[in-house]
């Protein structure tokens, strides 16, 4: 009996979407290949939602993945593709040239079609990170960080003067030698340390103390930046290396999606600890590389639908029932529930508008209401409604057409 029960809880729906995994993240680090040369392939992001300092609000993070050499690029706060490629142009390609790749995240600048034509002519490959992975471009996040913990020792309270620290945090961090390659970037790329301003200070008996003393405090920036970036660098190795454990799928196994509320416009109104963990089960299609899966989602799901191993857990269906597969809850990013009945589907349309993804509407009769009170309703919002739904399809044998050119199927 004890076996019956532990299965019986191990295939509830229910408890699997709501209920998060107690285990190390699944899915063992799959390091990108090695780049063969400097400026050979390059990381990209932006760090956003700063203070307006100097008419920027974001920057632009470039890396080199061989030399690990960084580039901090200030940015307008709405920053456009069209300027975000010639930024890149400007501060990159300019002195390194054409990357072979770049790897960035899905955010809509880089997976536009303007970003991945240019790119496709100037013969570049664009690498993306799977959905809600941003791990998958770790170096770049990792500097991020080290970047915003070094603008925080030395912003100002108003916080609108870091944009003029940038210059001082690139030299900086590429001065750093890499753990990774024993080399700092500058030695990799130029194949010695540029000369810092400790190198060129000297006791002063010159005619402008203001120029000393601007060359001064660069100096003293320099220095204390470097043991900024130093004592960060490992603070954040230390808690990175976590264990991770191993999981692979099959094509055609059942999985549970864990899936972001923020990625769900209607969901930002609603708390977020109330929200079921994961969404499923779905069907895995295809394996992406070693620890990505292509999972077969819903078209209601507007998302990518390729999923780090670790935003995934397998599904485990009751084989003697089926049905307790199936959910009376509303799909994901749904807010809507009647607490009425339908009496009677009267008619459909489907509503087409531009710049707005189109979709059926159903004019619904409820039960108690006369039908001058009958209302038109999304099909997204009827999901407790599906049978109802199917059965008013079945029978509907005609289309007419409503006064402002809508198609409608009325009910015979």
């Amino acid at each position: 009996m004890q076996d019956d029960i532990e299965s019986y809880v191990k295939t509830c729906l229910v408890c699997q979407q709501d209920k998060g995994e107690q285990q190390l993240p699944a899915g063992l680090l799959e390091p990108l290949p090695i780049a063969e040369k400097p400026w050979d392939s390059v990381t990209m992001d932006f760090i956003v939602a700063l203070p307006k300092s100097h008419g920027f609000g974001t920057i632009m993070v470039v890396v080199d993945r061989f030399s690990k050499y960084a580039t901090f690029i200030p940015c307008s706060p709405d920053v456009k593709v069209d300027e975000a490629a010639r930024l890149f142009f400007k501060n990159v390609v300019k002195l390194w040239g054409i990357p072979k790749s770049i790897i960035s995240d899905r955010d809509p600048r880089f997976t536009g079609k303007f970003w991945r034509e240019l790119f496709k002519l100037m013969g570049t490959d664009l690498n993306f990170s799977t959905s809600f992975h941003p791990q998958s471009d770790g170096q770049t996040e990792r500097i991020n960080a080290l970047l915003e913990q070094y603008l925080r020792h030395y912003v100002s309270a108003h916080q609108k003067d870091w944009a003029t620290l940038l210059d001082v945090a690139q030299f900086s961090y590429n001065l750093q030698r890499s753990e990774s390659t024993g080399k700092s970037p500058f030695e990799i790329i130029m194949n010695q340390q540029p000369n810092t301003p400790g190198a060129l200070i000297a006791p002063y008996e010159g005619p402008n103390p203001s120029a000393f003393n601007f060359a001064k405090q660069w100096h003293e920036e320099q220095d204390i930046s470097r043991a900024c970036l130093e004592k960060a660098a490992r603070r954040m190795k230390k808690w990175a290396d976590k264990k991770r454990r191993p999981k692979e799928y099959e094509i055609g196994d059942k999985v549970l999606v864990k899936l972001l509320p923020n990625q769900f416009k209607s969901l930002r109104k609603v708390h977020k600890g109330l929200v079921r963990r994961y969404e499923g089960p779905f069907s895995i299609i295809e394996r992406v590389g070693k620890a990505a899966y292509k999972v077969e989602l819903p078209p209601r799901l507007k998302i990518h639908n390729v999923f780090h191993v670790s935003m995934l857990k397998p599904f485990h269906e009751d084989r003697e029932d089926p049905n307790r597969s199936k959910t009376s809850r509303a799909p994901t990013g749904v807010i809507t529930e009647f607490d009425r009945k339908i009496k009677e589907i009267l008619a459909e349309r489907k509503i087409r508008r531009r710049g707005v993804p189109s979709h059926s509407e159903y004019l619904i009769l409820w039960e108690g209401l006369p039908e001058s009170e009958a209302s038109w309703e999304r099909e997204d919002m009827l999901w407790q409604f599906q049978a109802e739904i199917e059965k008013f399809k079945e029978s509907a044998t005609g289309t007419l057409r409503n006064q402002v050119g809508e198609g409608v199927t009325p009910q015979k």
